[in-house]
């Protein structure tokens, strides 16, 4: 179809395309090339470049309305790998520049991936783009919903929780492909999800948690100093009268606590990462817009974390500081709880002990008598539902849970459960009356 233009017929473009670029002399010497092209929606316009000489002109014209039609990813991505690197590395600057924002935790809604979960989407490209067993040079007009539903079952039989990270970056990076107009279906729709067989959560008993915290305090093949074993035990207490995630708790500093007056707080902030090139650093965000809170602190944990105090602690100074000044690393306290397992020659079971674990035993007990609602406040999970979503005002601290707490941490204690154990039962003598002519009568049953 055809139309005219000022004496001139133009003929009708196809969505998605452009026209021939032509270009003409300005009076400053420079080059400056025109063309007409047709967006997605079927709409027309034209758009201009200029260069030194008519090609270069030419060309920025080319690269500009390229760009506008977005042409330019469709002609550099041909195979699996390029569409997963091209979708990954705008996931990327996506999330960089949300998360470099000031107010970026105040925000609500849907958010980019924070930098940590893209580590988990980076490991998954990597697996698709493997040499061996890989399939990122497999053409894209070749792939097939079949083809990605065989190479994914093999990955199955290795780890289901590694096939479910890979299905996700597929299905992102297809659905990707979709938006861009490089493919006309996703291949990735009728694949099907990946049924993980997750452990039920697991709440330690009292006589594990005895067992951690003596070995701790006891055994002197750790092959960790005495303020390293100290330090640890008041983690594990923290943990445990607190219910934080481990990398929540191990970049406490202490203005985050107040420790002193009849509601003694710590409040989460941020948590611990680790990404490749940077090491482990805290974050200055917990893990989602719902774990910032304030949690009331039981009585046992001020006493744990006074003990540790230094008297010349400052706001801005780490709860669990290294001899170089810097936070804990929480996978390194996690190989110590590894050896404190160890050395307990089979009394715990390492599938049963973690930092996780202690988080969920506190949960545990918060639910059993507050119930699940409750639960999620102090652990900082998001609400479900829509009355709890969009009708109930979310509180700063979470819900007065000190009793149960403090009961989980005093039961953990081998001290009170060894004196306990000992404590011997007194008879206690009858008292004699206090007036001689009072005397205690036994009256016979009737009959």
């Amino acid at each position: 179809m055809e139309r005219v233009e000022g004496g001139v017929v133009m003929e009708k473009l196809k969505p998605g395309t452009h026209g021939n670029i032509s270009a003409s002399k300005q009076a400053n010497k420079r080059w400056r090339a025109r063309v007409r092209y047709c967006n997605l929606l079927g709409e027309e316009s034209t758009t201009s470049a200029t260069g030194p000489t008519k090609q270069a002109a030419k060309d920025n014209c080319k690269d500009k309305v390229d760009e506008l039609l977005g042409t330019t990813v469709v002609a550099s991505v041909a195979t699996v790998g390029e569409l997963c690197w091209d979708w990954y590395n705008r996931l990327e600057a996506e999330s960089t520049a949300f998360w470099s924002r000031p107010d970026a935790t105040e925000r609500r809604g849907e958010t980019p991936l924070r930098p940590q979960s893209l580590v988990h989407t980076k490991r998954a490209i990597n697996y698709v783009c493997a040499e061996e067993g890989g399939i990122g040079n497999l053409p894209l007009d070749e792939v097939t919903t079949l083809a990605l539903e065989q190479w994914l079952d093999g990955h199955k039989r290795i780890s289901r929780g590694r096939a479910e990270e890979i299905r996700v970056a597929l299905r992102g990076a297809f659905r990707s492909a979709v938006r861009l107009g490089i493919l006309l279906t996703d291949p990735m729709a009728g694949v099907s999800p990946v049924r993980r067989h997750d452990p039920r959560p697991v709440a330690l008993e009292a006589e594990e948690l005895q067992t951690m915290r003596r070995i701790l305090r006891d055994e002197p093949t750790l092959k960790i100093t005495r303020v390293t074993a100290t330090n640890l035990d008041t983690l594990l207490v923290l943990l445990l009268g607190t219910a934080l995630r481990v990398g929540e708790a191990i970049v406490l500093r202490w203005g985050d606590l107040v420790l002193d007056g009849p509601s003694p707080t710590v409040s989460v902030s941020g948590t611990q990462v680790e990404l490749t090139g940077k090491g482990a650093f805290r974050q200055e965000a917990p893990k989602t817009e719902f774990s910032k809170r304030t949690v009331l602190l039981p009585p046992a944990v001020v006493e744990a974390l006074v003990r540790i105090r230094p008297d010349d602690a400052k706001p801005s100074g780490w709860v669990f500081p290294t001899r170089n000044g810097t936070a804990w690393n929480s996978g390194n306290a996690g190989k110590i709880v590894d050896r404190v397992v160890e050395k307990s020659k089979g009394t715990l079971d390492p599938h049963r002990v973690s930092f996780h674990k202690l988080r969920s035993t506190a949960a545990t007990a918060i639910a059993e008598k507050y119930g699940d609602h409750v639960a999620g406040q102090v652990l900082g999970h998001k609400p479900q539902g829509t009355t709890q979503l969009h009708y109930i005002a979310r509180r700063d601290i979470a819900p007065d849970v000190r009793d149960v707490l403090q009961a989980i941490v005093e039961s953990s204690d081998p001290d009170v459960a060894q004196r306990a154990a000992t404590a011997t039962v007194v008879p206690i003598a009858p008292r004699r009356a206090s007036r001689g002519h009072l005397r205690v009568v036994q009256r016979r049953p009737p009959g």
